[in-house]
């Protein structure tokens, strides 16, 4: 069983030891390829010195978040790997995550997308969105699988399968929205998405202050356009019933004009959201 695991890096030096470090802990042999977003405090010349048994590209500028992952999982299928993980470079897992992980895949292989519970460090909380949005009300945590429409980022294991079926990332979505659009995308080609409660990782966001602008365009202009190309959605033009109040919304939640001006860059985008739903829906999309 071959697993490549996928860190896109930008500016990570507080967490990149704890990361990397995981990966040489892990109960089964995991390779590791780098995808670096142009960092600047150190983050490449660190890993080549510390980590040198891990492959790193290094981009000349800051792709985004998915085409970076996109390039380690093109790499992953020319390489002939059976998964790949992804993992957030605030993010590290436990020696017996990807046992856990890949022996429930193996099990219930029409789980394509699994995540381990994502806790915050010291592990004694889960992450709050986390918590809010993949860990089912009332869960007791001893099933072996637990089915969820939706898991962040920061720690995806995919099996070669999925991958093969759904594609990568689509280039709509540079940061913000593409884990949920490929969620769609993998409940769309009859992939199941699943939380293993035997399975625990680390994400750390405590003390990450986030500028207001930076939020609107996480919450309204990205959400907006996932909205418009989601695939699961029946009549894509009815997304627009709900982006334009939905922009009057934020601009009284964030007291600012900004999410009026972000919907008129939503309206203009429509069209390439439209022809971004349709190719997703394809076989092996944006390979």
């Amino acid at each position: 069983m071959k697993i490549l695991a996928i860190i896109v890096t930008y500016n990570g030096m507080r967490w990149i030891d704890r990361c990397l470090g995981s990966l040489r802990t892990s109960e089964i042999p995991v390779d590791a390829v780098i995808v670096d977003n142009g960092s600047s405090d150190g983050t490449v010349e660190h890993i080549r010195s510390e980590f040198h048994e891990m492959e790193i590209i290094v981009n000349e500028s800051n792709t985004g978040f998915g085409a970076a992952n996109n390039i380690g999982m093109r790499l992953a299928l020319e390489r002939g790997y059976d998964y790949v993980y992804l993992l957030n470079q605030d993010a590290w897992i436990m020696p017996d995550t990807l046992v856990e992980l890949t022996s429930a895949c193996s099990t219930e292989p029409q789980y394509g997308l699994l995540s381990p519970v994502q806790m915050k460090d010291g592990c004694r909380e889960m992450d709050l969105q986390f918590g809010k949005r993949s860990w089912p009300a009332g869960t007791a945590g001893d099933s072996r699988i637990l089915s969820v429409k939706y898991v962040m980022a920061a720690h995806w294991l995919i099996s070669r399968k999925c991958l093969e079926t759904v594609g990568v990332f689509a280039p709509l979505f540079p940061i913000y929205g593409e884990d949920e659009n490929y969620c769609a995308r993998v409940r769309l080609h009859g992939f199941r998405i699943g939380v293993v409660p035997k399975a625990a990782a680390v994400h750390d966001r405590a003390e990450r202050k986030e500028p207001k602008e930076r939020t609107i365009f996480r919450n309204f202009y990205m959400k907006s356009l996932e909205m418009i190309a989601n695939p699961l959605r029946k009549w894509p033009a009815s997304a627009l019933l709900y982006i334009i109040p939905y922009a009057l919304y934020c601009c009284l939640k964030y007291r600012s004009l900004i999410p009026l001006a972000q919907l008129g860059k939503v309206l203009g985008s429509y069209s390439k959201a439209m022809e971004n739903r349709r190719e997703s829906m394809e076989k092996g999309a944006f390979i």
